[in-house]
């Protein structure tokens, strides 16, 4: 699940970034303002990296998502 998770994240996190719907696309994902959610695809993507490098799409959705004006 790791591997597929992680590569997922990348892929279509990238996307979303380039497009301008990293945050609709981050919560879809499993990160809300609060972080990475227990049990979601972010997280199982994270396991699988390991240390998240800043810059890297998962940190960059997650950014997007913590900074995102949610009612």
């Amino acid at each position: 699940m790791g591997l597929f998770a992680a590569a997922a994240v990348s892929v279509v996190g990238g996307a979303a970034i380039m497009l301008g719907g990293g945050p609709l696309v981050a919560g879809l994902f499993g990160i809300s303002q609060t972080g990475i959610i227990a049990g979601s695809t972010a997280a199982a993507a994270q396991a699988y990296v390991g240390n998240v490098a800043a810059g890297s799409v998962l940190a960059q959705l997650t950014s997007m998502a913590m900074l995102a004006p949610i009612p």
